[in-house]
């Protein structure tokens, strides 16, 4: 004998909201976001690099500081900064101050040829250089570019300077890198604030949770920096930026333990590198 059992209808399913997967995220420049963020936790740690530290609120002031200098030195809305600098707590304040201004920030690679950052400084029409490097490599943009010289320390301004009032658009431009150039002429990348944001405050990050304490050891005019900079910055974290030069496997591992990192951003191979040969130091990492 058979048994026969009730057909029961399905329940309805809306389609169109299952899917709606948008997210709404703040809206405005990153720098504002920069600075809301300052407001909410403005004694907590923003930026550690070589037993240094700089709170949400210094970074933010002395981002203000620099931003006037700029100012005074020709920098409008829309401008792009070259930044010749390595990694450093000065590399934050200046790419952070020319987005105050309203302009886009350029980062040029000391270790690469000088060619190239010529090419660089040319093709994005840069108002002006950043460098706080002292040496003929700096010496020789000064007839084409106006350079400025980071030779005091601009992340203790002498006084607290009130930011600048430039509204800047989400749309507008934040940086722009360069690709190899491997296959011909290098070319460069623009992203907005918009772009950056997206990416920051991506709830993917567990809203930055997951991010708290996150190790910048890309070069800046690599791509990967944008996550290791604003990722943290955003949403109340702490980016550990270590100095240049580039680190071995043991140095990175290392950097990881001593740092309590909880995230880091690697390619495959240096991944790889890193399970066969510092496999601990990955323990509690996204």
């Amino acid at each position: 004998m058979s048994h026969r059992h009730p057909v029961q209808a399905a329940t309805p399913v809306d389609l169109d909201a299952y899917n709606d997967t948008a997210v709404r995220l703040p809206e405005g420049a990153l720098h504002e976001l920069f600075a809301a963020q300052a407001a909410r936790t403005p004694d907590a740690p923003a930026l550690v690099c070589e037993g240094h530290e700089l709170t949400y609120r210094a970074l933010d002031r002395a981002a203000d500081a620099l931003a006037r200098r700029l100012r005074s030195r020709g920098v409008r809305p829309g401008d792009a900064v070259g930044l010749f600098q390595d990694r450093s707590l000065d590399y934050v304040v200046a790419a952070l101050a020319v987005l105050k201004t309203g302009g886009c920030y350029v980062p040029l690679d000391p270790r690469q040829p000088e060619e190239r950052r010529a090419f660089i400084l040319a093709d994005t029409g840069a108002a002006l250089l950043l460098t706080d490097r002292d040496d003929e490599h700096a010496t020789a943009f000064a007839g084409t570019v106006p350079v400025l010289r980071l030779t005091d320390d601009v992340t203790e301004p002498a006084e607290h300077a009130p930011p600048l009032d430039v509204p800047v658009h989400p749309d507008q431009l934040a940086y722009v890198m360069y690709t190899s150039g491997s296959s011909g002429t290098p070319k460069g990348v623009a992203n907005t604030h918009r772009n950056v944001v997206e990416l920051a405050l991506d709830p993917w990050w567990g809203a930055g949770e997951r991010h708290r304490r996150v190790l910048a050891y890309s070069p800046p005019a690599f791509d990967s920096s944008t996550y290791e900079l604003w990722v943290p910055l955003l949403s109340g974290g702490t980016a550990i930026v270590l100095p240049a030069p580039k680190l071995d496997i043991a140095e990175l591992a290392g950097a990881l333990t001593e740092h309590r990192a909880t995230a880091v951003y690697f390619t495959t191979a240096l991944f790889d590198a890193m399970a066969s040969e510092a496999v601990g130091a990955l323990a509690g990492l996204e």
